[in-house]
């Protein structure tokens, strides 16, 4: 059973339902003994369909927990970064220090100039960018409601379930 895929269970099914239609609907004793055997390799092929889904899910889900603890990690040492480097300027800026060297570091600061927002509301429209998005859900519901949008359509799609 293990050299059986999918494929080869499908394939087998459609040549069993041509063999039945040939057959006009007469079912002999060997093509019941095919579909037995093939309806078995099917629910077992489905069987292990499933298990290897549930061990990929729970791969997925354990990494979820690492990338969430990592990204922790991360924001743990960029806020302490952050806040070191604050303390350093602080002291330098205090003590009148422009430069210091360490060891084999050399400190400085450095000025750099930023756009700081002050008011949102008196910055003209030319320096707004607007970022268009479609909003499917509307589309969605007029289109359920009888209302025809160009260059849309209402598609049915499958998916599968286990439960």
């Amino acid at each position: 059973m293990s050299n059986i895929t999918l494929y080869n269970i499908t394939s087998e099914q459609l040549r069993i339902n041509e063999l039945l239609e040939e057959l006009e609907g007469e079912l002999n004793p060997e093509l019941e003994a095919a579909l037995i055997m093939n309806e078995k390799n099917f629910l077992a092929k489905c069987e292990g369909y499933i298990e290897s889904i549930a061990f990929f899910k729970a791969k997925q889900e354990a990494a979820k927990v690492r990338i969430d603890e990592y990204q922790r990690i991360k924001r743990i040492a960029e806020n302490a970064e952050k806040r070191l480097k604050e303390r350093m300027q602080w002291a330098m800026e205090t003590l009148g220090r422009d430069k210091v060297e360490v060891g084999l570091h050399k400190i400085s600061l450095r000025s750099s100039t930023a756009v700081n927002i002050t008011d949102e509301a008196h910055i003209p429209s030319y320096y707004i960018k607007v970022e268009t998005k479609i909003d499917k859900d509307t589309i969605k519901r007029d289109l359920k409601n009888g209302i025809a949008v160009e260059g849309a359509e209402l598609v049915t799609n499958q998916s599968i379930q286990i439960r």
